[in-house]
């Protein structure tokens, strides 16, 4: 595994190529506050007040975990190797890699959700019916008016460039 220093070099590296950026607000007017947990940079923006780290606003915040076992648990989860091996491996509880393999393929799949519905996206709803069973003397066009408090499916689609 690397070295704990190294990952979060790369992760300041990844995040913030132009410089620190206030979590909460955006601003550029960051200035470095002190070190939480020996290696992880805190920041205090001065537009908005608010302190925050290196891992702050990422998958990894508000984990125990070092983030040498999450990239390290993400390096091996490239090569379909099963939780309960990554926990065997690192010496660590399974429920514990069960939630970080759970985090990184959420981040994975809303990443490339974010990219295909980007631009113009058609939206349309549908309403399905599978009968009114045990719902006597009910019309077939009662609860699909917007007063019933449900809202209708709706699916989403870009359109083909």
């Amino acid at each position: 595994m690397p070295a704990e220093e190294d990952c979060v070099r790369l992760l300041r590296e990844v995040r913030w190529p132009d410089g620190v950026r206030c979590v909460r607000c955006s601003s550029c007017r960051v200035v470095r506050d002190g070190v939480r947990r020996r290696h992880y940079q805190m920041y205090w923006c001065k537009a908005c007040g608010s302190y925050f780290n290196d891992r702050s606003g990422t998958v990894f915040d508000n984990s125990k975990l070092l983030l040498r076992v999450w990239f390290f648990t993400a390096f091996l989860m490239q090569f379909n190797i099963s939780i309960l091996e990554i926990s065997r491996v690192v010496g660590a509880n399974y429920r514990n890699f069960y939630y970080v393999a759970k985090k990184i393929r959420e981040n994975i799949y809303t990443s490339q959700i974010v990219e295909k519905l980007k631009g113009v996206v058609e939206m349309d709803e549908t309403y399905v019916t599978a009968g009114l069973k045990g719902k006597r003397g009910s019309s077939i066009l009662e609860g699909r008016l917007s007063g019933s408090g449900e809202g209708a499916p709706t699916g989403m689609i870009s359109p083909p460039s």
